[in-house]
C-alpha cells in the first residue's frame, strides 16, 4: 500500500533551525549554514573537484532543494548535488525541480554533522528512494555520530532496478599518507564518471582529532581527480619538468655532438698517421 504522506510542515528542513532567515542576493547560491571548518572544507573540496575536471555537468553545493513527492512539496538540503549532462551557466538561489522538467540529480552527498546525521541516514534516505536519485552518499568527515558511523566511514545508496537501494560500505582508508589501499573503493561508475574512497588527511580537528575526505578517482586507473588549483600546480610542475627535460636533452645533443666531434677528430688522427706508415 502506498505510503501516506504527511503535511508539507513535517518536511520542513531542521538544519536551520534557530537562525533567522539569510539576507541573501537572489542573484546569487543561498547558502546554507556550515557545520564546522572540516564539514566547510568538504563540501568546497567536492564542488571544487567536480567542477575543474566535469564541465560538462553541474554541481550545486549547500542549497534547498524543492521535489514533488505524491504531490507533497518536499523540502531537502543536500551538501552537494551532482547532475551529470547539465548545462545550467546562471547561478541559483535554490533547486526547483519543477522549473527543470522535474530533473533530479544524478548523485547527492552530505556530509554528516552533529545537527543533520540523523536525518541524513534516516528520513533523507527515504526521500532520495522515492525520488529514485540514482546515488545518495554519506560520510562523516570527523567523529560526530556514534560508533558504528565513527570514520573511516563511508556510505553509499545505489539504486537497483526494482528502485530499491543496495548500500555498499567502506570502513578503511584507501589512502593513507604512503599506505595505499586500491580496492578499498566503491564503484559507482556505472552512472557517474568516477569511483568513491576516503582519504586521511593531512592535518587534524580540535583535540588532534583525524579527518577524512571523499575522493573521486578514475574508473579505469588508480589516479585521484585533483581540484583546480591542484591541477593547476601540477601543470606548472609539468611544464617545470618539461623545461627541464628539453634542458637535459639539449645538453645530451651538446655531449653527443662533442664526442663525435673527438670521434672524427681521433679517426682522423689514425688516418694521418697510416698515412705517414705507408710512405716509410
Amino acid at each position: 500500500m502506498q505510503d501516506k504522506m504527511e503535511t508539507p510542515e513535517a518536511f520542513e528542513s531542521k538544519r536551520h533551525k534557530m537562525f533567522p532567515p539569510d539576507n541573501f542576493d537572489p542573484s546569487k547560491p543561498r547558502l546554507g549554514r556550515r557545520e564546522s571548518e572540516p564539514h566547510s572544507d568538504e563540501i568546497n573540496y567536492i564542488y571544487d573537484v567536480i567542477t575543474a575536471n566535469f564541465p560538462g555537468d553541474r554541481a550545486m553545493w549547500d542549497l534547498h532543494h524543492y521535489f514533488t513527492i505524491d504531490n507533497v512539496e518536499v523540502d531537502i538540503v543536500f551538501d552537494v548535488s551532482y547532475f551529470k549532462d547539465m548545462q545550467l551557466p546562471t547561478r541559483l538561489s535554490s533547486y526547483r525541480a519543477k522549473e527543470f522538467n522535474n530533473r533530479i540529480p544524478t548523485m547527492v552527498i552530505n556530509v554528516l554533522s552533529k545537527s543533520t546525521w540523523r536525518a541524513d541516514i534516516g528520513e533523507h534516505v527515504d526521500y532520495c528512494r522515492k525520488l529514485k536519485i540514482p546515488i545518495y552518499i554519506v560520510y562523516p568527515s570527523h567523529h560526530i555520530a556514534n560508533k558504528y558511523y565513527r570514520p573511516p566511514f563511508l556510505r553509499a545508496y545505489i539504486i537497483q532496478a526494482n528502485g530499491e537501494y543496495y548500500i555498499e560500505e567502506l570502513h578503511e582508508t584507501t589512502i593513507d599518507g604512503e599506505n595505499i589501499k586500491p580496492n578499498a573503493i566503491i564503484d559507482v561508475s556505472k552512472y557517474v564518471p568516477f569511483r568513491l574512497g576516503l582519504q586521511k588527511r593531512l592535518i587534524t580537528h580540535e583535540s588532534n582529532e583525524e579527518l577524512y575526505r571523499l575522493i573521486f578517482l578514475d574508473p579505469k586507473k588508480f589516479e585521484v581527480f585533483q581540484t583546480k588549483e591542484q591541477k593547476q600546480e601540477q601543470r606548472a610542475k609539468d611544464a617545470e619538468q618539461r623545461a627541464k627535460d628539453a634542458e637535459q636533452r639539449a645538453e645530451d645533443a651538446e655531449q653527443r655532438a662533442e664526442d663525435a666531434e673527438k670521434k672524427a677528430l681521433e679517426l682522423e688522427n689514425e688516418l694521418e698517421s697510416l698515412k705517414e706508415r705507408i710512405k716509410k
